[in-house]
C-alpha cells in the first residue's frame, strides 16, 4: 500500500482547491471528506498526479507515512473539534494536525494545548486568497507548535504564493498567533471594502455619475499607488452586466453579510486597547445595512432637507485616489497596531515586517502598499505607527487636503461615508497632542471621585469641584 506524504481532510471549495495545488506541486496526497458527493466530485475534477480519495477516516489516516501530517479544511467551530475527535484514535505522538480554517485564535490555542498533552503537534494556519488563491498559491500565516512547522515547512511554502522568489508562508508565533494574524488580515479587508463602498457611494449617489464613468475612474487607479487585488476586482464588479445587458451592481440588494472575523477583530481592538475606528465602522456599516426598512424611511424624511443634493468635485478621480491612499494606509496601521499589542500581551514576538511580507501575494489585501509597510517595520522601534513613519508621513501630508475636501463635501451634503470620515478622524487623532480628555477626567472626578493625574506633578488627585 502506498504511503502518502500529507493528508487533506475536507473537500469543499477551499479544501479541493488546496488539494489540487498540492497534487500539481508533485506531493503524494491522501484525501478524505465526509460527504460522498464531495469525494466523487474531486475524482472527476482532480489533476493528474499521485493521490487517493479514501472512503473512511481510518483508511485515510493509515495511508499516511509516519509521523503523519493532516491538513484540516473544515468549517470553523465545533466541526473542527468533532473532526479532531474522530481522527485521534488513529493518531500517534509526533503526528501533526494543521487547521487551515478561519478558527478563532483562542480555540486554536485551546486545541493546541490539549493535543500537546497527547504528543500531537498542532498548527493553526490562516489561509487567505479564496478559491483561486488556494488553487494557485495562497498566503499562509502559521502559528502553533514550532517543531510541527519545521516538519511541514517545505510542503506549505511550496504551495504558497511567491513574491520576488519568497514564499508568502511563514511561522509567526506560538499558540493561536497564525489565526490571530489572519483574523486581523480579515479586519483590514473589512475596512478596505467599506472604503471602496464609500468611494462608489460618492461617485454614484453623491455625484450622480453613470456606471461606465465610475468603472473608468477605478480603472485609472489600477497601475498607480492604489494597485491591489481589491481595486482589480472592483473594476470587474463595476463592469459586469446582467443577462439583460444592464449593469449588475445596481441590482444587488444593499444588505451586506459577514462571517464574524471582522467583528472578532473589532472586539480584539477593544480588548487590547487599540484605536481602530475604520475596522469598527466597517463592521457597524454591515450591521446597519441590514436595517433596510429604517433606512428607507429615513431617506424619505431626509429628502426634505435642502442639503441633500448632487454635487460635483473637480478632478474627482485624482482627489479620490489621494483620499483612498491615505485611508488605506490608516487601515493597515490600525491592523498592525492590534497585532503589535496582542503579540506583546501573549508573548508571541510576532515580526511585523514578516507579517506584512506574508500579505504581499496570494491574499485578499495584497497591495503595492505592503512593500513600504514591511520596510517601515524593519526597525519596529522606529515605527510607533505607520501614519508617522518616514515611509508614509510625507506622502500623507501631501495628499490629505484632497481627503479633507472629499469628506467635507460629503458632510455638507449629508452623504454617509463612514469609513472615509472615521479614518480621517483617526489620522487627525494621531497628530493631536494634547487630546481634550482632561475635561473627561475632571468630570469623572466630579461625579464619581475617580481621581485624575496632572501634567505638573506626580500622583493621583481628587478635587471638590462644586465647593
Amino acid at each position: 500500500m502506498q504511503e502518502y506524504e500529507i493528508g487533506l481532510y475536507g473537500l469543499g471549495v477551499m479544501g479541493s482547491s488546496l488539494a489540487k495545488n498540492m497534487i500539481q506541486h508533485g506531493f503524494d496526497v491522501a484525501l478524505y471528506s465526509k460527504p460522498e458527493a464531495e469525494r466523487a466530485a474531486f475524482r472527476v475534477e482532480a489533476p493528474l498526479g499521485r493521490y487517493e480519495v479514501f472512503p473512511t477516516e481510518e483508511a485515510f489516516v493509515h495511508s499516511l507515512s509516519q509521523p503523519r501530517v493532516i491538513f484540516l479544511m473544515v468549517t470553523a467551530g465545533k466541526a473542527v473539534d468533532a473532526v479532531i475527535g474522530q481522527l485521534l484514535p488513529y493518531l500517534e505522538p509526533e503526528d501533526v494536525i494543521i487547521d487551515g480554517g478561519n478558527s478563532h485564535f483562542e480555540d486554536t490555542a485551546r486545541r493546541g494545548a490539549a493535543l500537546a498533552e497527547q504528543g500531537i503537534q498542532y498548527l493553526g494556519v490562516g489561509v487567505s486568497g479564496g478559491e483561486l488563491g488556494a488553487l494557485y498559491g495562497p498566503s499562509m500565516m502559521v502559528g502553533g507548535n514550532y517543531e510541527g512547522w519545521i516538519r511541514c515547512r517545505e510542503i506549505l511554502q511550496s504551495i504558497a504564493a511567491q513574491v520576488d522568489g519568497e514564499p508568502c508562508c511563514e511561522y509567526v508565533g506560538q499558540a493561536g498567533a497564525g489565526h490571530y494574524v489572519k483574523m486581523v488580515h480579515n479586519g483590514i479587508e473589512y475596512a478596505i471594502l467599506q472604503l471602496l463602498a464609500d468611494t462608489y457611494h460618492i461617485l454614484s449617489q453623491g455625484m450622480g455619475l453613470p456606471q461606465e464613468e465610475i468603472a473608468a475612474i477605478f480603472a485609472g487607479w489600477k497601475d498607480g499607488p492604489l494597485r491591489s487585488y481589491l481595486i482589480d476586482i472592483s473594476i470587474d464588479v463595476l463592469r459586469k452586466r446582467d443577462e439583460d445587458g444592464q449593469f449588475l451592481l445596481p441590482k444587488i440588494l444593499d444588505s451586506a453579510q459577514q462571517k464574524g472575523t471582522g467583528s472578532w477583530t473589532m472586539m480584539e481592538s477593544i480588548t487590547r486597547g487599540v484605536y481602530a475606528p475604520t475596522i469598527a465602522e466597517a463592521v457597524y456599516a454591515r450591521f446597519f445595512s441590514q436595517e433596510k426598512a429604517t433606512r428607507s424611511l429615513g431617506r424619505k424624511i431626509g429628502e426634505l432637507s435642502p442639503v441633500r443634493k448632487v454635487f460635483s468635485v473637480e478632478n474627482i478621480g485624482g482627489k479620490l485616489e489621494n483620499a483612498l491612499y491615505c485611508a488605506m494606509v490608516c487601515c493597515y496601521a490600525q491592523g498592525m497596531e492590534i497585532i503589535r499589542k496582542a503579540s506583546a500581551d501573549f508573548g508571541w514576538n510576532i515580526n511585523l515586517e514578516n507579517a506584512a511580507n506574508l500579505w504581499r501575494g496570494g491574499c485578499i489585501i495584497r497591495s503595492d502598499l505592503l512593500e513600504p509597510i514591511a520596510k517601515a517595520f524593519h526597525r519596529p522601534q522606529d515605527c510607533p505607527n505607520l501614519v508617522l513613519s518616514k515611509e508614509f508621513a510625507p506622502a500623507l501630508a501631501q495628499k490629505e487636503a484632497d481627503w479633507r475636501e472629499i469628506v467635507g463635501r460629503c458632510i455638507i451634503h449629508g452623504l454617509a461615508v463612514p469609513a472615509l470620515s472615521s479614518t480621517l478622524t483617526y489620522y487627525d487623532s494621531c497628530h493631536t497632542d494634547p487630546m481634550p480628555v482632561g475635561l473627561i477626567q475632571g468630570l469623572r472626578d466630579c461625579f464619581g471621585a475617580h481621581t485624575y493625574r496632572r501634567t505638573d506633578r506626580e500622583g493621583d488627585f481628587h478635587t471638590n469641584w462644586q465647593e
